[in-house]
C-alpha cells in the first residue's frame, strides 16, 4: 500500500470587501495520509458515466464520526474538490475528488 500525505482544507471567511461581498480564505484542517482506492468493475458498469474517468477515491484512516468539515484535499501537492464522503465505519472514510486541472 501506498500512502501519500494529505491536507483536507476547508474555506473560512476573513472578512468582506468594499462592495460588502465575502471574501474567503483555504485553511488546513488536518493533516493526516490517503490511499488511492480504485472503482470496482460493478461502480463502473453500474454508472455507465465519465464520473470514473473524472473522480477518483481515497481512503483516509479516520472513522466517519471524527471526519473534518472540508471541501478540499491536496494530495501529492494536487489540489482536488471533495465531491463526496463516504462512510466506512469503523475506521476508515473515504473521498470521492475531482482534480481541477489548471
Amino acid at each position: 500500500m501506498i500512502w501519500k500525505k494529505c491536507l483536507l482544507k476547508a474555506r473560512e471567511k476573513i472578512g468582506e470587501d468594499a462592495l460588502k461581498n465575502s471574501i474567503y480564505e483555504w485553511k488546513t484542517v488536518c493533516e493526516t495520509r490517503a490511499r488511492y482506492t480504485p472503482w470496482t468493475d460493478e461502480q463502473i458498469a453500474l454508472d455507465e458515466r465519465n464520473v470514473t474517468r473524472n473522480e477518483q477515491r481515497f481512503i483516509i484512516p479516520i472513522p466517519y464520526c471524527r471526519f473534518p468539515g472540508c471541501q478540499m484535499a491536496v494530495i501529492d501537492g494536487i489540489e482536488q474538490e471533495i465531491k463526496q464522503v463516504i462512510d466506512l465505519s469503523p475506521r476508515w472514510t473515504a473521498i470521492q475528488v475531482e482534480v481541477h486541472k489548471k
